[in-house]
C-alpha cells in the first residue's frame, strides 16, 4: 500500500493544495513556501490531535481544516483490513477539524445508506434504538436482535458483507482504522514516521509512543507472539507460586481470625459467622522498556549530551535501520512505511549529505513492506535531476484569498516533451540529463531565476560583471548554470520552465564558425553541414523563447534571452577588449594556460574599465524576470 495523493485544505499556509506523491518525492522551494506545512499536515492526518486557530489558513475562526490521503497498490493483507473502504482500487480517508465541530475521521466506503444514518448517532442508546426501529419498520432486512451499541455495529457490518449489492458509495467513519486514540498506524498496515528538522534526538531515541526508537522496536525481528506466550507461561507459574505462599502463610492466620470473630458475632446474632477469602493478586508483567545510550570514542553518555552532528547522524542511522527492519518481517505481516523528513542535510558535511541522499533514493520499494519517502530540502545533494518528475516546487501565490497561499508545481515528462516536440527525442531526455546536466539542474531548482549559458566562460563573465555592484547574482537568488553547449540548452530550459522558475538563456550565434572551419581546411560539404546545423539550432532556440527566428542573429538582448552574434571571444574583442586583455594578464600571472581560464575572466570582468551596455541590458533583463 502507498499514498498516491494528498489534499490539504485550510492548514497553516495551505489554503487548498492537491499533490501527487511518488515513491520518492522531493519538496523544494523558498523558506516559508509550504513544504514543511505539507509534511506536518500529513503527520496530523495519521496522528490526529487538537489544533488551534493559529493552525487555520488565514486564521479564519469558522473555517474547517481538512487533510485527505488516497491509498493505492494494495496487497492481499491490505485488502482484508480495508474491506469496504476499497473502491476502484483506491481508498480515501479524511481527517477534519473545526473549532465548533472538533475532530472527525472519515473515509469513502461502500455502505447500506440506512445504516449510515444509524451510525451517525454518537450515543449508545440512541444508536441501538435507531437500529431496533429500522429492523421493526423493515422486517425484510432480517436484522438480528442486539443488546449493545457494539453488537449493533457488528451486525450492520455483517449484513453489508452478506448483501454487497445493497451497498452504495458513502462517507463513513474510519476512526477504528487508525488505532487507539488516533495512533500513527492504519490498522497495522501502514506506518508514518516524520523526522522534523528541529527533532529532539534525545526524545526520539526514548522508548515512547510514536518515537523513532519505538517504531524501530515495533518492527524488530522479535516474534512478539512467542514472547507473549512465554511471558504468559511465566506469569501463570509465578501466580501459582504466589498463591501457594499466600495459602501457606496467610490461610491459618485468617482462619483463626474468622473463627474468633464468628464466635463473638454468634453472641450477638444467633447463627452468624464470618469467612475471610483470599483474593489472589493478578500479576502483570510490565511492558518492555528499552533505553538507548551512545558512546563516542569509548565514552558512554546520554544522547542529549552529544553534539548536533552526532545526534543527527544517530537519527539517520535509526531511519536506515527502520527501513531495513521491514525486510525481516514475514510477508503477510509487513506493514508499509512512509518516511517523511525535513532538511535531511542538516549537520552533515558534503560527503555525508551526498551519501545519505543515495540512501534515501534507494529506500523506496513496492509490494509487502513497501516504503515511500518524501523530504523537504534546500540542498543540491538531495536533488537527483534524472527523474525530475519527483520534484515538487513550492511557492506562495495570491489567489482569491486576501493572503498568499502555498501552491506546488511539478515538471511532468509529457509536458517537458511537449515543449521540446521536434527538438529532443523524449526517450533521450533521462540519459541527456544524467550525462550532461546532473549537478547543474540540481543547483538551478533552488534559484529565484536562472541564466542558462553554453559554458563556464559565460558564467565567469556574468558573475564577474555582477560582482561589480557588490553582492553579485547569488545575493539576488539568480543562478548562472552552464549547459555544456548550445544543443543542451533547451532541455533544462523546458524542465525549469515547467517548475515555474524564470529562465534566461544566453547563447552563441556562431556566425563565424563556418569561416573558421574553412580556415582549418575543412571541405565545403562539412562547412555547409555545420552552417545548416547551427542555423537550425539558432532558429529553434529563438522560436521557443519567443524571438524572431533567424539563421544567424546579431548580438541582442530580448525579454528572456540574449545572443552573441558569434561567440564570447569575438564579443569581448569587439565590445570589451579591456576585459579580454586583463583576463590574459591574470592567467599569465598564475600560469593558467587553459584556452578559456574562467577564474581569470571573472576577475577581469569584475575589475576591467568600460563595461559594455550589452551586459548592463542583459542583467537588467534577468532581474526583470524576478
Amino acid at each position: 500500500m502507498r499514498i498516491s495523493e494528498v489534499r490539504v485544505k485550510g492548514y497553516r499556509c495551505i489554503d487548498d493544495l492537491t499533490i501527487e506523491l511518488d515513491d520518492l518525492t522531493v519538496l523544494i522551494g523558498a523558506n516559508g513556501a509550504g513544504k514543511s506545512s505539507l509534511l506536518y499536515a500529513l503527520e496530523w492526518f495519521f496522528t490526529g490531535g487538537p489544533l488551534e486557530v493559529e493552525d487555520i489558513c488565514g486564521q479564519v475562526a469558522d473555517a474547517t481544516i481538512s487533510v485527505s490521503a488516497t491509498f493505492t497498490d494494495f496487497t492481499g493483507a491490505d485488502r482484508e483490513v480495508l474491506g469496504r473502504y476499497l473502491i476502484d482500487e483506491r481508498a480515501t480517508f479524511w481527517r477534519t477539524w473545526s473549532l465548533e465541530g472538533g475532530e472527525k475521521l472519515t473515509g469513502r466506503g461502500l455502505a447500506f445508506p440506512p445504516f449510515e444514518a444509524i451510525r451517525a448517532h454518537t450515543g449508545a442508546t440512541a444508536l441501538r434504538d435507531a437500529y431496533k426501529t429500522l429492523g421493526t419498520e423493515h422486517p425484510d432486512l432480517a436484522l438480528p436482535s442486539v443488546g449493545s451499541k457494539d453488537k449493533a455495529l457488528q451486525a450492520m457490518v455483517a449484513w453489508e458483507e452478506a448483501n454487497p449489492n445493497r451497498r452504495e458509495d458513502a462517507t463513513v467513519s474510519a476512526t477504528h482504522l487508525f488505532g487507539f486514540t488516533g495512533g500513527p498506524r492504519l490498522a497495522g498496515r501502514f506506518d508514518f514516521v516524520l523526522v522534523p528538522a528541529v527533532a529532539d534526538a534525545e526524545q526520539e531515541t526514548r522508548d515512547g509512543r510514536g518515537t523513532l526508537l519505538r517504531q524501530l522496536l515495533d518492527r524488530s525481528t522479535a516474534d512478539q507472539e512467542s514472547i507473549d506466550r512465554r511471558i504468559a507461561t511465566v506469569a501463570e507459574h509465578l501466580g501459582e507460586e504466589v498463591e501457594k505462599i499466600i495459602e501457606e502463610e496467610h490461610r491459618p492466620a485468617l482462619e483463626t481470625i474468622a473463627t474468633r470473630v464468628s464466635a463473638e458475632l454468634a453472641r450477638l446474632v444467633e447463627g452468624g459467622t464470618v469467612a475471610l477469602d483470599i483474593a489472589t493478586p493478578q500479576l502483570k508483567v510490565p511492558a518492555l522498556q528499552v533505553g538507548m545510550r551512545v558512546a563516542d570514542q569509548g565514552v558512554e553518555t546520554d544522547v542529549g549530551r552529544q553534539g548536533h552532528g552526532f545526534q543527527r547522524a544517530l537519527m539517520i542511522s535509526i531511519v536506515q535501520e527502520l527501513a531495513r527492519a521491514d525486510e525481516n518481517h514475514e510477508a503477510s505481516d509487513a506493514p508499509a512505511l512512509f518516511l517523511a523528513m525535513e532538511e535531511p542535510e542538516l549537520y552533515q558535511h558534503p560527503l555525508q549529505a551526498r551519501h545519505f541522499s543515495t540512501v534515501l533514493a534507494d529506500l523506496p520499494r513496492g509490494g509487502e513492506a513497501a516504503i515511500q519517502v518524501a523530504y523537504a530540502t534546500h540542498n543540491e545533494h538531495f536533488v537527483e535531476p534524472t527523474p525530475f518528475e519527483r520534484l515538487r516546487r513550492f511557492q506562495k501565490k495570491r489567489g482569491a484569498q486576501s493572503f498568499p497561499t502555498a501552491v506546488a508545481v511539478s515538471a511532468l515528462s509529457d509536458d517537458v516533451a511537449a515543449r521540446l516536440q521536434g527538438v529532443v527525442d523524449p526517450k533521450q531526455i533521462p540519459r541527456r540529463i544524467k550525462i550532461t546536466l546532473r549537478r547543474m539542474i540540481a543547483e538551478a531548482v533552488f534559484a529565484r531565476a536562472v541564466i542558462l549559458t553554453e559554458g563556464y566562460s559565460d558564467v565567469a563573465l556574468l558573475a564577474g560583471f555582477a560582482d561589480r555592484s557588490g553582492g553579485g547574482l547569488d545575493a539576488e537568488g539568480i543562478a548562472v548554470v552552464p549547459a555544456s553547449g548550445k544543443s543542451s540548452l533547451l532541455l533544462p530550459w523546458a524542465i525549469l520552465t515547467e517548475l515555474e522558475i524564470p529562465v534566461f538563456v544566453l547563447f552563441d550565434g556562431d556566425s563565424g564558425s563556418p569561416q573558421r572551419l574553412l580556415d582549418k581546411g575543412c571541405t565545403s560539404a562539412d562547412v555547409e553541414n555545420e552552417r545548416s546545423s547551427l542555423a537550425a539550432q539558432n532558429r529553434q532556440i529563438l522560436s521557443l523563447l519567443g524571438g524572431e527566428p533567424e539563421d544567424f542573429p546579431t548580438t541582442q538582448v530580448g525579454v528572456n534571452f540574449a545572443v552573441f552574434e558569434d561567440h564570447l571571444e569575438t564579443t569581448l574583442t569587439e565590445l570589451w577588449p579591456a576585459a579580454r586583455d586583463l583576463a590574459k594578464q591574470f592567467a599569465d600571472e598564475v600560469q593558467d594556460w587553459r584556452s578559456k581560464p574562467d577564474d581569470a575572466l571573472r576577475e577581469a570582468a569584475r575589475t576591467a574599465d568600460d563595461p559594455p551596455e550589452f551586459l548592463e541590458e542583459l542583467v537588467a533583463a534577468v532581474r526583470a524576470l524576478l
